[in-house]
């Protein structure tokens, strides 16, 4: 598996140029027309075989759900100009939320979520009318074979795919116009729950449930939206998960706790025990256990302390923090499975937080 990581991030290295003036520090690889319509075809042919039938693909290629509605299909072969018209459109939406969103939250808390692609994506430059596939997760490491945002209802669904695709592409060609429709939509948001200076209700935002921030404008576009929201009198924060170590260090839109999973460029920068870190705990840890038992439980976490070297008293699971009232300092160690909400990543007290592998 190491050699397989280390085989997809040089082949990255060796592709990718930079991207000029706003987007400088985004990688991308440049595509080539004919092969760019070769592996859409092929992407195209999977959408009505079954999944031990279909065409797999080399993780350099960014996914593209076969019956997106980018595709409209010719005699000979996808439609490119309709698939450029529909990616590079306005998307519908910025923010949206899911299952796992929507249970997070004390009372007078709503939680949103807005999202790119994971690890690679396909963009359109409209000014130099040329094909890229983009970089979204620049520091990702051995967290590429486990991403939950490769699986599940992120890959399953294709208007999930069509809607993270249009806001990369909006992005990358509309920044400011990008920056204006989140501002509008968060603003929306707090309205709608009464988020307003004076009153109780709150709104957050999770950056990338999906993807991480691959480019510095990224990043200031985070910071500019929540300070002048807050600065306008709604009651709006957000927090990340991150796999780029300055993120971690240095921004200013909330909470943000760094991956463990990154790649060794992005460890290397950043003091772990410092920062609010989130890990993979593999299934092996505990498959053999039914975390519904008061014994496999506590059985788990103590293999968790012996794995981590983490005093057991500080180990909680999701439902125990949850009861626990919100400190300000760092202290605990929260199991986090599928089922449970996402609350970890943004209280002050949390310290680590253990992602059960699903």
């Amino acid at each position: 598996m190491k050699n397989f990581i280390k085989k997809i991030l040089r082949e990255t290295l060796l592709n990718e140029i930079d991207w000029e003036d706003t987007f400088s520090d985004v990688k991308k690889t440049c595509i080539e027309p004919r092969a760019l319509v070769e592996y859409l075809n092929k992407v195209r042919a999977n959408k009505d075989l079954g999944y031990s039938e279909r065409e797999k693909f080399d993780a350099k290629f960014p996914f593209i759900h076969s019956k997106s509605k980018f595709f409209k299909d010719k005699p000979t072969g996808i439609d490119v100009d309709y698939f450029i018209n529909e990616i590079t459109k306005k998307p519908n939406n910025v923010v949206n939320t899911n299952d796992k969103i929507l249970k997070s939250g004390g009372p007078h808390e709503y939680v949103y979520k807005t999202g790119i692609p994971a690890f690679r994506g396909i963009a359109y430059d409209i000014d130099k009318g040329e094909f890229y596939y983009i970089n979204t997760c620049p520091g990702a490491g051995d967290c590429v074979l486990i991403c939950y945002a490769l699986k599940g209802n992120y890959i399953r669904y294709s208007n999930s795919y069509d809607s993270m695709t249009r806001r990369l592409n909006y992005l990358l060609n509309y920044p400011d116009n990008y920056e204006k429709q989140l501002y509008d939509e968060l603003k929306t948001i707090a309205v709608e729950h009464k988020a307003l200076t004076g009153y109780k209700s709150k709104v957050l935002l999770r950056w990338n449930d999906s993807g991480d921030f691959f480019t510095k404008k990224y990043v200031d576009i985070a910071e500019r939206v929540i300070k002048n929201l807050q600065e306008d009198g709604y009651n709006v924060t957000s927090y990340a998960y991150t796999k780029m170590a300055d993120v971690a260090k240095d921004q200013e839109f909330g909470d943000v706790t760094f991956s463990a999973g990154a790649n060794k460029q992005q460890l290397a920068k950043i003091d772990l025990k410092k920062h609010k870190l989130s890990k993979i705990v593999p299934s092996g840890l505990f498959k053999d256990l039914d975390l519904m038992r008061v014994d496999d439980e506590q059985e788990f976490k103590k293999r968790v302390a012996t794995k981590y070297q983490y005093d057991l008293n500080h180990i909680i699971t999701y439902d125990e923090m949850m009861a626990t009232p919100k400190g300000e300092i760092k202290k605990w160690h929260v199991i986090v499975t599928p089922n449970d909400g996402d609350d970890a990543a943004f209280r002050k007290d949390v310290k680590t937080i253990l992602l059960t592998q699903h």
